[in-house]
């Protein structure tokens, strides 16, 4: 059953990113990389918009046994008293970021990316509630439906000459018809009700939570800001097409592990099945995450010069750098889990306010030296910030720091090997297509043979999975 559960909160993260990326790449062939760098450069304004409505109280009715009725309200009006006040900052503060950054165009686009937060409002704690729930197939349907709509009329704005405007569509976009589909096909139960005191106990959950992940989307999104102020918009847009490509598979593997590992390990009942659950979970992680990151990294250039035009061929060296933080990032973001469960969100926000505040120093350090420097900056930095969540985690849990290190060693290995020899393959190869194709299945021959003969437990499980799977297909079919 909990393998289910994964399996639909990926298909609900990975789903949905799969069908946005698409849409990026259309978009990328009707604007110009100047339309993507106007909106990435205000990224870190609308990403800020889920940290400051959420307040990590999301996280809070997540790890209560049975959150009632009264609780959910609660939040929902907080979350939609915030969201209108983000509208309302959004707009005041809009000409000042313009005139800052240069570009008179910004400021209507701030102020119409403030409208999202409003539908944001409305949305976040339903969401939640369907996630406690354990409603993942039905939240995969409404998500992956959500941005669909909104990247149909993307699209549209597009083809009619919009530029620009069809990305802040798409920002805004996309929680409107959430909103929508989700009156429509999810039971509501609001009540005008409000508890004080339950709403300052989640309060004081959710405030280390809402620090550091303030830090998080500042030191991820501090690199199109510097771009688009001290070199381009241009530079901007593909720094951030460079990440849409990156957060695609590794972001949307630990959201799905996360979101679920958060509910199924905060309902164990003893200390021994939460830190046999916790290590597996991290295993899962570590594996699956590099693979794909390793496997992007070898076929990096044939993959844009083959699904992009070719003016966005720039984005090469940022894609691949984005990806080797990929290897670590993901990481240190599925170690916040555990001291959620613990309750210990002081250490989160200690620790990850001191690693985002020296992403966000360097990059304004090293920005004259370009950006590879920057990112190599940011690398060593996470590097750094994990083995400070391994040593907390490693106490909380009662365990040595080991079982981690290894775990995650033992799990990059294999893919760093096989990632290496496609990579020489591919670079011998002058047809991209081809380059593609046969690097991925060098890849994917290399680490299924390294798994089985090294890893013995992560093939039988998944083989085991393989197999039931088809049997139950085969058995529909017959009935």
């Amino acid at each position: 059953m909990r393998f289910v559960f994964f399996i639909w909160s990926l298909i609900e993260r990975f789903g949905g990113n799969v069908v946005s990326l698409l849409g990026n790449v259309l978009l990328s062939y009707l604007l110009s990389p100047d339309d993507f760098g106007m909106v990435t450069m205000l990224g870190v304004f609308s990403s800020l918009i889920f940290v400051l409505i959420d307040c990590g109280m999301s996280d809070g009715l997540l790890r209560m046994k049975e959150p009632s009725r009264k609780d959910f309200n609660t939040i929902f009006y907080f979350n939609l008293g915030v969201g209108v006040l983000l509208f309302l900052a959004y707009a005041l503060i809009a000409p000042w970021v313009a005139q800052f950054l240069g570009y008179p165009q910004l400021r209507a686009i701030l102020t119409t990316l403030g409208v999202g937060a409003i539908f944001s409002g409305l949305t976040i704690t339903q969401i939640t509630k369907l996630r406690s729930q354990l409603h993942f197939r039905r939240l995969a349907g409404l998500n992956i439906s959500a941005i669909s709509l909104a990247l149909c009329v993307a699209v549209l704005i597009a083809l009619n000459g919009g530029g620009y405007w069809a990305l802040v569509e798409l920002q805004v976009g996309f929680p409107g018809f959430y909103f929508v589909l989700l009156v429509i096909f999810s039971k509501w139960n609001l009540r005008w009700e409000f508890d004080f005191g339950r709403f300052k106990e989640l309060w004081a959950f959710g405030v280390n939570l809402l620090a550091s992940t303030i830090f998080v989307q500042l030191s991820q999104n501090i690199f199109t800001f510097i771009l688009g102020k001290y070199y381009n918009p241009v530079s901007a847009g593909f720094m951030g097409q460079a990440q849409k490509l990156q957060q695609t598979p590794t972001n949307s593997l630990e959201m799905s592990i996360s979101s679920t590992s958060f509910v199924l390990i905060s309902k164990c009942e003893t200390q021994e099945q939460k830190n046999v659950e916790i290590l597996r979970m991290f295993g899962v992680m570590t594996f699956v995450n590099s693979l794909f990151c390793m496997l992007l990294l070898a076929l990096s250039y044939p993959v844009i010069d083959v699904v992009f035009p070719s003016r966005w061929l720039p984005v090469v060296p940022y894609f691949r750098m984005m990806l080797c933080w990929g290897l670590v990032y993901p990481v240190c973001s599925y170690m916040l889990i555990i001291f959620k469960i613990f309750g210990r969100t002081d250490i989160i926000r200690n620790v990850m306010i001191a690693e985002k505040s020296l992403i966000v120093v360097f990059a304004f350090l090293f920005y004259r030296y370009g950006v590879m420097v920057m990112l190599a900056s940011a690398i060593v930095v996470s590097l750094c910030s994990l083995s400070a969540y391994i040593y907390f985690a490693s106490r909380l849990m009662g365990v040595k720091m080991m079982p981690f290190v290894g775990i995650f060693i033992r799990n990059l290995l294999p893919a760093v090997f096989a990632g290496g020899v496609s990579w020489l393959l591919v670079s011998l190869t002058p047809w991209s297509l081809l380059a593609i194709v046969a690097g991925a299945l060098v890849f994917l021959v290399l680490l299924v043979s390294e798994c089985k003969i090294f890893f013995p437990d992560y093939y039988g499980f998944v083989t085991e999975k393989i197999r039931v799977a088809f049997r139950r297909a085969e058995c529909d079919k017959e009935g």
